[in-house]
């Protein structure tokens, strides 16, 4: 009986981690269809000639900083941003963009999430602990890069209630190390 209840709580969680997941991935995805192509031509027509610097930078960080919700080519926007500043100062902005629109996506999932939680009982948000503690981190860094689904984690994971802290923590590295990649493709 112990291990029927047991499967059963987490079954619960993971169609909870399920529905989760598909609002969280739904956000970003809908935004790209709804004006992807458009978004891409106002880019391409901003940046010929390419603005100043400091513009750049500012504008680099703003748009990055919106990724969590629209729909973003920020490898793109973090290569150029390499390219017009130089990889120090491309880095520099590109990780505090990502960084704002990390923590963005994680207060939306936390807002969000946070009634669809309630409604889990002790056991499971139990469950959903455990598996936040061991897997969250990880999981945290390695969809950093992923288009999409870095999006999506972060609304998860502020819906699943990893603490701001060890996932600000987490996120950061992840993005430091995206930020200098892209950027030093652009140098």
């Amino acid at each position: 009986a112990r291990r029927r209840d047991e499967a059963r709580v987490m079954v619960r969680t993971l169609r909870t981690l399920l529905v989760l997941s598909a609002a969280a991935g739904a956000v970003p995805l809908a935004s790209f269809l709804l004006c992807g192509a458009r978004l891409d031509h106002a880019v391409a027509g901003w940046l010929d000639p390419p603005p100043p610097p400091l513009l750049f930078a500012l504008v680099e960080v703003g748009v990055l900083a919106a990724d969590a919700l629209l729909p973003v080519p920020s490898s793109v926007v973090a290569t150029l941003g390499g390219s017009v500043l130089g990889i120090p100062a491309g880095t520099a902005c590109a990780w505090l963009g990502l960084m704002l629109g990390t923590a963005a996506g994680w207060a939306c999932g936390r807002r969000a999430g946070h009634r669809a939680l309630a409604r889990l009982g002790p056991a499971d948000r139990a469950a959903l602990a455990r598996h936040e503690r061991r897997l969250g981190p990880l999981f945290v860094v390695l969809t950093r890069p992923l288009p999409l689904v870095a999006e999506a984690a972060a609304i998860l994971c502020g819906a699943a209630g990893l603490p701001a802290r060890s996932f600000l923590a987490w996120a950061a590295a992840g993005n430091l190390a995206v930020a200098g990649a892209w950027s030093a493709a652009g140098g």
